[in-house]
């Protein structure tokens, strides 16, 4: 379950010296508090979204906006260095690794399976994209100089990511289906071959059945 919101993070505390109050007209009186608020999902923090002050005075008890406080109150609250708070862009920083982390790996399993594809070896894995719109595997059992025989997984799965779990020798059954290469191609060519899982990962290899 995701949670998403917004918090408040207090980041500076303390006094408009050489300031009177508004109010009262004490002097040395006026306390602030400096507050950034962040945006959240299940408790991490994406990124900043704002900042606000709360300005108390500790004689009269008067709160006060930052627009109500004199021309140069307001400049020495703007002009506070407030210290670094990257930790804000904890959520932001996962995201843009996992996006990296997902880009480079289909980028590196486009290219083996591109390499893959035109040299099939008995005991290949192929995750597919059926036309159902789901995702499955198929396990290439023998290869001729011009057909390839596979054995269909009796599963399927949702998501592409979650076909690796259904890749079981006892998921294998009867369902038996025979290609060309040229067919085999095809799928790749139309993105319905997504991977290509090979245990021995000697490319130049060759396996011809007559």
């Amino acid at each position: 379950m995701l949670l998403v919101g917004t918090r408040d993070l207090n980041v500076q505390n303390g006094t408009l010296l050489n300031e009177k109050c508004p109010n009262c007209k004490n002097e040395n009186t006026l306390n602030f508090s400096i507050y950034k608020r962040y945006t959240y999902i299940t408790l991490i923090p994406l990124f900043p979204v704002g900042k606000y002050v709360n300005i108390e005075c500790s004689e009269c008890k008067e709160v006060f906006d930052y627009e109500d406080l004199p021309q140069n109150a307001q400049e020495t609250l703007k002009n506070i260095k407030l210290g670094s708070s990257i930790w804000l862009f904890t959520g932001s920083i996962i995201v843009a690794l996992f996006l990296i982390y997902s880009i480079n790996n289909y980028l590196n399993n486009k290219d083996k399976t591109s390499v893959l594809i035109k040299n099939p070896i008995e005991g290949d894995v192929y995750n597919v994209k059926l036309s159902s719109g789901y995702y499955s595997t198929m396990r290439i059992d023998k290869v001729t100089k011009d057909t390839i025989q596979s054995t269909q997984n009796d599963y399927n799965a949702y998501l592409p990511y979650e076909v690796d779990e259904i890749d079981q020798t006892e998921n294998y059954s009867d369902r038996k289906i025979k290609y060309s290469r040229k067919e085999l191609n095809k799928l790749y060519e139309d993105g319905d071959i997504i991977k290509i899982t090979r245990k021995n990962l000697n490319l130049n290899k060759q396996v011809l059945v007559p």
